[in-house]
Formats: C-alpha cells, structure tokens, sequence
C-alpha cells in the first residue's frame, strides 16, 4: 500500500505542496529581518518592493518577514494540535472498544459528551478566559477539543479489526491483550491513523486562524501566525481609505491557510483511494 501511495498523484501533489510551504516556513525566518521590528513611522503602510516584498502594515513592519514566521509558527501549532488531537483519538477510540465492557462504555460515554459541545465556540471561551495565551497553548486546547469524531471512526475500525481471524489466532495462540494489540492492531490501524493526523493537522492551521482573526488566538502583540497577520489587518485599517488598498497584508495570510489547507485535502485523498478499499482504483 505505501508503495501505491507513492504512486498516486493527488496524494504527490498535495505532498510537494504541503514540502514546498513548510521549507518556506523553516528557511523564511532564517532570511528575513524580525518581523516585529518597527521601522521609522513614514514606512508605515509601503506597497510592496524590492526592499519590501510584501510592503509594510501600519507599524511600518516587514509583511514578508511577518508572513515566513507566521507560516512556520501555524504549521507549528497545525502539528502540535495533530498529535495531541490524534493520540486522544486513538486512546479513547481503541483501548475501551478493544477491552470491550465497563472499559468501552466509559470511552463511549466521553466521546460523545464532548462530541456535543460545540467547538469553535468551546475555544473560544477557554482562549477568552486564559489571558497569557502561547502558541502551544492554543495548540493544546485545539488538540483537546478536536478529537471526538476521530475517535468515533478508530473505535469502528477497532472493533471490525478485533474480530479478524489474525485477532482470533493469536488469542488461541496464547499472546497477551497488550501483544496483540501492539503486533495486531495498531499496525493494521497505521494508515487510518495518518489520515487523521494529516486532518487533523489541517484542521489546526484552520482553527487558530479562526480564532486569531477575533483576538481570541496566540496573543497577537507577542506571537506571529497567519491568523495574526489576518488580525492586524482586520483591526487597523488605512485612515480615510479602503481596506482593500492594502492588498499586500490581508492577501498573502489567506492565500497560505487556503495552499496549506488544499495540500492536505489532496493529500488525504489520495490517501483514501489507497489505504479505503472501497475507493481503490484498482
């Protein structure tokens, strides 16, 4: 299966995509000026130049410069809110479902309590509350809160998984509930288990642009993403002009959430016509 992934080209091209942003996000910052550092007050609002690529915002500070860092730091809080996401997910979908009983009925009972609270506003009361607000906090409490319907679809793969014959011979053989769910069903569980990182991930990048774009993201005077270039731009608009003028600071954000957030979607499909048996072109 790895070796058809490899050959599928919705699954390649996402993957470049998604290479191509991240490299921009790790040598960007590298080569770019502070993108807090405040130049005199007449570079305030500069279109875009040689000097500027992607000109300055009000403070006079560099777009480019912000737009590097800020992509680094939101695939930053995209990964950390992956796999805080993806190992509640799995934990809750795999261990009850296999043990069966008391231990699935509790893991059940969790995932569908915070399966009905509503998220994005869950966030943003809990953003809203903490006032010192960090990228890996809000990476944390997006993990936290992101989970359930993960969880739910592992949980239903668990339990067609543990009813296999594979599953079946190695209980006759004598190997350990731990053996056979380390040998048996977590490397059968591996591919599903990266599609939900790779949604999940996306759904991270996603969220904390959401959220920053309110004021309720990784406090904005302090940490640079995409959603706090979006902020800014939102909140101090040109005196006595349109917004829009200022394509340079509101564009560049959006366009990356939406290439970063496509690349996933054409990563996670091609994923599925390989790993889905139902999809699989064959």
């Amino acid at each position: 299966m790895w070796e058809l992934l490899l050959r599928s080209r919705k699954f390649m091209i996402g993957l470049c995509v998604f290479v191509a942003i991240l490299i921009f996000g790790i040598i960007g910052p590298m080569v770019t000026r502070n993108p807090l550092e405040q130049a005199p007050a007449t570079r305030g609002f500069l279109p875009p130049s040689w000097e500027y690529p992607l000109g300055t915002d009000i403070f006079g500070e560099d777009l480019f410069a912000q737009l590097c860092t800020g992509t680094r730091n939101s695939m930053i809080v995209g990964a950390v809110a992956g796999i805080v996401g993806t190992l509640i997910a799995v934990l809750f979908g795999s261990v009850g479902p296999y043990k069966g009983g008391v231990a699935d009925e509790i893991s059940n009972f969790v995932t569908n309590v915070v399966i009905v609270f509503p998220t994005l506003p869950l966030l943003i009361v809990l953003a809203a509350i903490l006032q010192q607000r960090s990228l890996l906090l809000v990476a944390l409490l997006i993990g936290v809160t992101s989970w359930p319907w993960a969880a739910r679809s592992i949980r239903g793969q668990v339990l067609s998984l543990k009813e296999r014959e594979f599953v079946d011979m190695a209980r006759m053989s004598g190997m350990s509930d731990r053996k056979i769910a380390i040998r048996e069903i977590l490397p059968n569980m591996l591919a599903y288990t990266l599609m939900v990182f790779v949604i999940m991930f996306g759904i991270g990048v996603v969220v904390e642009a959401g959220i920053s774009i309110i004021g309720v993201g990784p406090n904005p005077g302090t940490n640079v993403t995409l959603g706090t270039m979006l902020y800014w731009a939102r909140m101090l608009p040109i005196s006595g002009a349109a917004w829009w003028l200022t394509w340079w600071w509101f564009i560049p954000p959006g366009v990356m959430v939406a290439a970063v957030t496509t690349s996933i979607f054409v990563m996670h499909s091609g994923m599925d016509e390989v790993f889905n048996p139902k999809s699989r072109k064959e």
